[in-house]
């Protein structure tokens, strides 16, 4: 092979950048060889490692249950979940599945769009109870809006109802963050209304910690994808899983 693979000095071995996209290659051949073997045998193939990549802002209760219940299907299957602040590459990151927020840029990977994810307006009860809801998004100016802090101070809110057109609110509150972390914790301890993903508030609102903040609105909304390298759409666990997915993103929508 002419391609070096392996660094080697006096004291360690480290892999090459081309060692380390060959081994990750190789791993899904002999994945695949195995899935042919369960195929042989009889078996429904949901067994082995399942390796996803999401972004640390959609992992939710939602996923989550998507996930249990594959586990709870099949007892011999494994699930590894890496997250990160950006897109994972699936091919370089050696995934079965990445998880793309957005209409997908053209590439090799197959894309399965998974349904659409929704951002609306949320508030603590304790909050509610102080305050009060705003009954239309124009009161919003006269509640506490948690905003974040990005190229300048937040001033507007753009809401539309599902089948409406957006139009931009004046919003005010005393309460802004770089981190989105920050705002969400800010939004749990009732420090005033926030924008969340309804598929991640669902858990919360379910168990009263979150109401929904005019309901009939929403924040934005934006497709999700699945992007799987060449082949991997054949495989039980996998297939599995983005019926999964679609399931419960198309309820919540």
């Amino acid at each position: 092979m002419a391609r070096r693979l392996i660094h080697r000095t006096t004291r360690r071995l480290s892999v090459t950048d081309e060692g380390l996209l060959f081994y990750r290659r190789c791993r899904r051949i002999l994945d695949e060889l195995e899935e042919a073997e369960r195929e042989l045998a009889g078996s429904d193939g949901l067994e082995g490692t399942l390796r996803i990549g999401v972004h640390t802002d959609i992992i939710s209760g939602v996923l989550m249950k998507a996930i249990g219940e594959l586990l709870t299907r099949a007892p011999k299957l494994k699930v590894q979940l890496r997250s990160g602040s950006s897109f994972i590459e699936p091919i370089a990151a050696g995934l079965d599945l990445s998880v793309y927020v957005g209409k997908p840029p053209p590439s090799s990977l197959i894309a399965v769009r998974l349904g659409t994810l929704v951002w609306s307006l949320f508030a603590t009860p304790s909050y509610v109870t102080t305050h009060g809801a705003p009954g239309t998004p124009e009161e919003l100016r006269d509640h506490e809006c948690l905003r974040i802090l990005r190229d300048g101070q937040e001033q507007h809110w753009s809401l539309k109802r599902k089948s409406g057109r957006t139009k931009k609110y004046a919003i005010a509150g005393r309460f802004e963050t770089t981190d989105a972390r920050a705002l969400e914790q800010a939004l749990l301890a009732g420090l005033g209304i926030g924008v969340q993903l309804r598929s991640k508030a669902a858990d919360a609102v379910a168990t009263g910690v979150l109401v929904p903040i005019l309901p009939d609105w929403q924040w934005s909304s934006t497709p999700a994808y699945a992007l799987l390298p060449k082949g991997r759409t054949k495989v039980p666990a996998v297939r599995t899983l983005l019926d999964s997915l679609t399931k419960v993103l198309t309820e919540l929508y």
